[in-house]
């Protein structure tokens, strides 16, 4: 006999339907919150994925530029290379570096520019002990402009910030100190200035500040080193000179002597025989080769050791225009046009007023003889830096390159055989150098020019 079942059988109804549909609802509804954290996840995960890769790509980029700009010394090749890398990287239409000038601690100005629309001008500057640029220092980190317009900056300070508006201003921090202030502005893309931007500018600028202080020293020790060199040339070509000079001034003690006599006896020849005799003709021939000869021997003299002279206050200008008007007849015949540039009115000097007129006179006559054919003599007077500053420059072939460093030597001319002693530049060196003075001399594309400074006079005597 079979035993009946226990189980009872499932139910089939409406009811039992519609709990496995809700089951099955929910489970859907589960899958898809599931799935759409997932994709919030794989979102943000993404997201991340790409700012690391921006940063691993800025952090290289920085490597490298760091690596490149330290490799650069000149001063303004590396700021070239700043600005293009910064507005490059960050997709920048313009940006201004200001800097701190040669002799001035408390303004930054315009040191390089690119780009083009409204930039500042080269006077306009930041003030380095102003509430801008404390406050830049102490952020240590680039900041968007229209914050710095709203509260913090001066007048004069907006109007360059206004140049830089819905951009970026970045601080370059050298040893815990501001050295300069870059500004940019105008994405291509027309956005403002990111996270990623500020970040990436904010090492750079730390990278570039390190750079520019070691490109400025750089250029200090390069300059030092030309002036210690110009100085060591200077000192052995004055101690050549004082050997020729010593040489030259012993000889012509040793001249005149003899050359007295000659000329006494010459003059008694002339009175034994009479002018009108052809001896007499010839002794006047001798007496003025001796008078030549005796010239010479007074320019040696002068060269090794001038004058002692009374100096006063010189007008530099009314010395030269003498020099010219005396010459104006030797230049015009020599079809010479003279050009006057007489920048500073009334520049003086301390010294002798003769001397003077015997340096201009002699220089003008060397153009003269350079320009053969005839040509352009521009005279010019100007003032720097407590000197004044005397140019006299001919259109004529210049000099050699490699015969410059001996135009001052006595006896030593460019000239044809017969036509200059060598003495004329010498004395006019020793002239100028009694003054406290130099003189120099430099091809120019057309002829040369020598150039005169002399320390500047008193404004009254």
């Amino acid at each position: 006999m079979k035993k009946k079942s226990s189980r009872k059988p499932a139910k089939t109804g409406p009811k039992a339907v519609s709990r496995d549909q809700a089951k099955f609802a929910a489970a859907v509804e589960s899958v898809a919150d599931l799935k759409g954290q997932l994709e919030e996840k794989v979102g943000l995960l993404s997201a991340t994925n790409r700012q690391l890769k921006r940063k691993i790509f800025d952090l290289y980029t920085i490597f490298e530029i760091s690596r490149n700009f330290n490799a650069v010394l000149d001063y303004q090749t590396l700021l070239d290379s700043f600005i293009f890398t910064c507005l490059g990287q960050v997709g920048a239409l313009k940006g201004t570096i200001f800097l701190k000038r040669d002799g001035q601690s408390d303004r930054f100005y315009p040191a390089k520019s690119k780009g083009s629309g409204d930039l500042p001008g080269p006077d306009q500057y930041f003030s380095a002990d102003s509430q801008l640029a404390r406050y830049l220092t102490k952020l240590n980190r680039p900041s968007l402009t229209g914050d710095l317009l709203k509260s913090i900056s001066t007048t004069s300070e907006q109007e360059i910030l206004q140049s830089f508006e819905s951009g970026i201003v970045v601080p370059l921090i050298y040893q815990t100190r501001l050295s300069g202030i870059f500004a940019m502005a105008d994405k291509i893309s027309g956005r403002e200035f990111n996270v990623d931007d500020i970040e990436f500018l904010s090492i750079l600028g730390n990278q570039i500040a390190v750079a520019i202080e070691n490109a400025r020293l750089y250029e200090g020790e390069r300059n030092a080193i030309q002036q210690l060199r110009a100085a060591q040339q200077q000192l052995l070509y004055s101690e050549r000179l004082a050997a020729l000079g010593e040489m030259s001034a012993k000889i012509a003690h040793e001249v005149n002597n003899p050359l007295g006599i000659i000329k006494n006896y010459v003059a008694l020849l002339q009175r034994s025989v009479g002018k009108d005799r052809p001896e007499g003709e010839y002794a006047e021939v001798v007496g003025q080769e001796i008078n030549r000869i005796a010239d010479i021997v007074k320019q040696l003299l002068d060269f090794h050791r001038p004058r002692s002279v009374t100096r006063k206050r010189v007008d530099v200008a009314s010395v030269i225009d003498e020099v010219l008007v005396l010459m104006e007849r030797q230049l015009a015949s020599s079809r010479i046009e003279v050009r006057r540039d007489f920048d500073v009115k009334g520049a003086h000097v301390q010294g002798s007023p003769e001397n003077l007129k015997q340096v201009v006179l002699n220089l003008v006559i060397n153009a003269r003889d350079a320009m053969s054919e005839g040509g352009c003599l521009t005279v010019s007077v100007g003032a720097e830096q407590g000197e004044v500053i005397i140019g006299i420059a001919d259109t004529g072939p210049g000099i050699s390159p490699e015969l410059i460093p001996r135009i001052f030597e006595p006896f030593f001319t460019t000239k044809e055989p017969g036509r200059g002693t060598g003495l004329g530049l010498s004395v006019c060196y020793g002239i100028i150098r009694n003054h406290n003075g130099s003189i120099t001399f430099k091809n120019l594309e057309s002829g040369g020019c020598f150039e005169i400074r002399l320390p500047a006079g008193p404004e009254k005597e």
